[in-house]
């Protein structure tokens, strides 16, 4: 069956009674629903990122998140105000950046900072 909106426009959105073309359609969208929610990519929010990476503020996030090489969002909604990162491309960020991952991994980085880059006493 063809989904032709025009066409069956009265038996869709004219004849109020549930009738046969309704019933068709009803199923067939149904079915192409389910289809579109199994290729759904995963989508991350700054909020998802913040509770992954076990981070106490929004501004930590917003830190990484600027990073020149943090995957661009790949959908913005909410006029902008909400990005959405793939979460392939996360993972592909993490695996560069491992010592972002855990509280644990950023204390360590923090650590190795301090004796290897600012602490110049050789």
């Amino acid at each position: 069956m063809d989904l032709d909106f025009k066409a069956n426009k009265y038996a869709l959105f004219d004849d109020w009674h549930q009738n046969k073309t309704k019933k068709e359609f009803t199923q067939k969208l149904q079915q192409q629903a389910q289809l579109e929610k199994k290729q759904l990519p995963q989508l991350l929010s700054r909020e998802d990122l913040k509770n992954r990476w076990e981070m106490n503020s929004r501004q930590s996030v917003h830190q990484v998140a600027s990073k020149p090489d943090f995957p661009q969002p790949v959908l913005n909604f909410n006029h902008g105000k909400t990005p959405l990162y793939l979460e392939t491309e996360i993972q592909i960020f993490e695996i560069n950046h491992p010592w972002l991952i855990t509280p644990g991994a950023r204390l360590a980085y923090s650590h190795w900072i301090l004796h290897n880059v600012i602490n110049l006493d050789s």
